[in-house]
């Protein structure tokens, strides 16, 4: 076990402080982290703030784009990038590991065509390859798309909010959707930007269905069976990148970022 050799507690946020909270604030505590998925769920530290990641093979951590990188023409890289995954608020059980490289859409770095305007949040995730190869202890997590509806599925996601110690979780539903995102009121503060949305195998009465997935093959596999997808509760649909802004359903939701077949080949190729 190591502990995080700063005070990740007190870390901000790359980008303003960020609460979204719609009604009661239904976020758990994990207990146990060892386990999986908790166990694939990864505190990422750097330079300024915190981000989360979940890991999506042996070396690498898939994130929001922000978390790697700024951003826009101007942007920059985030520096000193430290994993942990599982982190339980005090120590890490599985270690630490530091990354060697970091990877996100051109487009992400470009921006948009009226410079200098914000950049593109269909871009805005990533992944920062590791110098060990930690995921064969934790699992990692598998990727899914489905092209049909999923407004209504079951949904949840699990993260490091700056604010509180150690990894939260919480359930909720996908309100809206579009070709680009899924807006959830999943609790939102800051630190949790890059954490997973996955579905929920077996719901409460409370939630209406879950989504019809498309699970992309070769998938990566939470260890000790390399020839088994990962279990349906585990395949991310998503990555909550921001609280709410704009118009539409994003101006009174929490937005991630839809994991579509593109963004799927492009995390398989840069794992």
């Amino acid at each position: 076990m190591v502990t995080p050799s700063r005070d990740i507690a007190a870390g901000t946020a790359p980008t303003a402080e960020v609460t979204a909270i719609f009604g009661p604030d239904n976020r758990v505590p994990v207990r146990t982290t060892t386990t999986y998925p908790a166990s694939a769920t990864v505190l990422l530290t750097f330079d300024g703030g915190q981000c989360t990641g979940f890991m999506i093979s042996e070396r690498t951590v898939a994130t929001a784009g922000h978390c790697l990188h700024t951003g826009g023409r101007t942007g920059t890289w985030r520096t000193n990038i430290v994993a942990y995954p599982g982190y339980d608020g005090t120590t890490a059980p599985f270690g630490a590991c530091t990354a060697v490289q970091l990877t996100v859409p051109q487009s992400w770095m470009t921006g948009p065509v009226n410079y200098p305007g914000p950049p593109d949040p269909a871009y805005d995730y990533g992944a920062a390859r590791l110098n060990c190869t930690i995921g064969t202890r934790t699992g990692w997590l598998g990727l899914g798309y489905t092209t049909q509806r999923l407004t209504g599925s079951c949904t949840t996601t699990q993260g490091y909010p700056a604010g509180r110690p150690g990894q939260w979780a919480s359930n909720d539903f996908i309100r809206a959707e579009d070709a680009n995102a899924l807006y959830v009121q999943h609790a939102f503060t800051s630190g949790l930007e890059g954490s997973p949305l996955y579905y929920t195998p077996n719901p409460d009465d409370w939630c209406p269905t879950l989504p019809p997935l498309v699970i992309p093959c070769p998938c990566p596999p939470p260890p000790p069976d390399p020839c088994m997808c990962p279990a349906p509760f585990a395949t991310a649909l998503g990555i909550l990148t921001s609280g709410p802004y704009d118009s539409g359903p994003g101006r009174t939701n929490n937005i991630a970022l839809r994991i579509t077949q593109p963004v799927i080949n492009n995390l398989m190729q840069w794992r």
